[in-house]
Formats: structure tokens, C-alpha cells, sequence
């Protein structure tokens, strides 16, 4: 089943991609710095690139006809970040445990009388707001993502039943938990037993993260999201593209990935090549549908560019 073609969903409005050939693209965690500055290889007519930077990634997982695809990207960054710091590390984060604490998060925001369509989009500082919140399991320790329209649907339909907001909160977490199960209380960290608190906290290292969002009329500085999938409550910075190219090439000199999206879709920035004046040539993307690892020309990349999530 495809579904609409939502902002952070599908991604049917996907930039045209150039295949990344090699394959040494980093399955493991322990095979490549976090900041490799090489002398590029180009083919016939393509700038030549003065500096390479590739980070490590873990293994590609599809999101199927989710629409997850800013949980997926969310991940993805955590996972590179951690993998940085931690060159040996095995580490993978659960999709299904983040997309439980969203429909959770969506109910409970309904049942307090917000806006909160039932649905799977998001944005990245979203997922991270939950990831504080809620913590972060293993994906050995958590089932994979599920199909949500029948659990919105039948937990909605659990949730008349009851009365007042306090019965409807506590009959809220019993339908999820039959539904969807509980998230465990432990969870494991390259062999290490922690609870998901602790776990978010290795993982997020300390560092808070900024949505910066593409200004088309000139405003520069904070705001609500104009996201259709956003929260009430999310804001974002407001820049110009300039600034965004700039944010993304700080932030992968510093050894960390930036999560960046079209209008409809969210994907990861892994690494790029820049010519000797610093500006970008290309950039790797890792995605949550296929090609799931490409190498995208950063023009191409730039004229669809809508946000990029990075850590400050």
C-alpha cells in the first residue's frame, strides 16, 4: 500500500540521484574515520574535490509504506554520531520502540484536547524531544515498526469508552501495551545492560539539536514549524540556504551527520566532497527507501532543500 504523499512520508518528490559504486560504504562502525579528508576521485568533468568526509554509518533499513521516514533519519544520525565517538561500536537503534512513543505521544495530546492528527509523519527535533523523553531501546530489544492505521484506528475506538482525561491517559497505556507491547525497562549498549534513559543519554552525548528551516521571504530567526505534520509546539530557526550549506559542512568537519529533508521526505547526510574553496560538490545520503546509499550532486541537493537537523 502506498500512502498519500505526505510531507515527511513517501518522499514521491525524491531529488534524481547519481548511485555511489563503491561499496565501501561503511557497514561497520569500525572501518572508516570520522572525518576522512582525501583527495577525491571524479568522473570526466566533475570538479575535483580538495576534501572527502565520510562517517561511518550502520546498515540501511527501509521504511517501508510508512510514513517514518523522520524517525528513520533521526536514527540514522544518532547512529553515525555515536559510531564518531565510538569506532568499534555495534550499535542499532529501534524504529519500532520511537514509532510506539509517537502514537503514544499523539494520543495523549488529543486526549488533553490538542491538535494532533493520528497519523506517522513528524519532524527530526520531534523525535528527539520523545528520544529525552522517553528514552531509546535497542533494535534487538524491540519488534520492528508496524502498520499504524489499525492501531490508531482501534485504540481511538478503545478510548470512547471512557470518561475524563485522567481514565482516558490510563486506558491509553493498556491499549498500546496490548496492542503494540511494552517497551522493556532494560536494554542493551554493545553488551552493556542500561534502561533506555541511559541509554538515550550515551547516545545523545550531551549535545542538543536545532531545526533549521529554508526561508523563502527574508525572515531570519525563530518560529512556529509550517510543517503539516509539526506539532503545536515545535519551533524552528527560519535561515537562508547559504546558511543551511554552511550548517551542513560545519557540522560533518566536526565529525557529526546532519538529517536534511525535502518537502516531503527526511534522509542523511553522511558525508560530501568540497572543492578547495569549501564549497560542496557532492554529499552521501543514506535513506530509508531505495536507493537506500547514493551520491547525490549538491546542486541537486541544494534546489530542494527544506530543512536540515543538526546537533549545536
Amino acid at each position: 500500500m502506498i500512502r498519500r504523499n505526505a510531507r515527511r512520508g513517501r518522499g514521491q518528490g525524491r531529488v534524481p540521484v547519481i548511485l555511489l559504486s563503491f561499496c565501501l560504504l561503511l557497514f561497520s562502525g569500525g572501518e572508516s574515520s570520522a572525518n576522512l579528508a582525501v583527495e577525491g576521485t571524479v568522473g570526466p568533468g566533475e570538479p575535483r574535490a580538495a576534501v572527502r568526509y565520510v562517517l561511518p554509518i550502520t546498515p540501511p533499513l527501509d521504511q517501508g509504506d510508512s510514513d517514518l521516514c523522520w524517525v528513520y533519519a533521526t536514527l540514522s544520525m544518532l547512529e553515525t554520531n555515536y559510531l564518531a565517538r565510538h569506532p568499534l561500536s555495534r550499535i542499532s537503534l529501534s524504529r519500532g520502540a520511537l514509532q510506539l512513543d509517537s502514537i503514544a505521544d499523539r494520543f495523549a495530546r488529543l486526549i488533553r484536547g490538542e491538535r494532533s492528527p493520528l497519523e506517522d509523519g513528524g519532524l527530526v527535533v520531534e523525535a528527539l524531544a520523545l528520544i529525552h523523553q522517553d528514552g531509546l531501546v535497542a533494535r534487538g530489544d524491540f519488534h520492528h515498526i508496524v502498520d499504524s492505521d489499525p492501531i490508531y484506528a482501534s485504540v481511538k475506538r478503545g478510548l470512547t469508552r471512557y470518561k475524563g482525561r485522567t481514565a482516558k491517559l490510563r486506558a491509553l497505556d493498556r491499549e498500546l501495551e496490548a496492542r503494540l507491547g511494552r517497551k522493556p525497562q532494560v536494554t542493551h549498549l554493545d553488551g552493556d545492560a542500561l534502561s533506555p534513559g541511559e541509554l538515550a543519554e550515551a547516545v545523545l552525548g550531551g549535545h542538543e539539536w536545532t531545526e533549521f528551516d529554508r526561508s523563502h521571504d527574508g525572515f531570519d530567526g525563530w518560529g512556529p514549524s509550517r510543517d503539516p505534520d509539526a506539532r503545536p509546539d515545535t519551533l524552528v530557526r527560519y535561515v537562508g540556504l547559504e546558511r543551511m550549506i554552511d550548517l551542513i559542512h560545519r557540522s560533518l568537519a566536526h565529525g557529526r551527520a546532519v538529517a536534511a529533508g525535502s518537502a516531503d521526505h527526511e534522509f542523511l547526510i553522511y558525508g560530501g566532497d568540497y572543492d578547495k574553496d569549501g564549497r560542496p560538490i557532492s554529499y552521501l545520503i543514506k535513506d530509508s527507501l531505495a536507493p537506500h546509499l547514493y551520491r547525490a550532486e549538491a546542486d541537486k541537493i541544494h534546489r530542494m532543500l527544506y530543512d536540515v537537523t543538526v546537533a549545536q
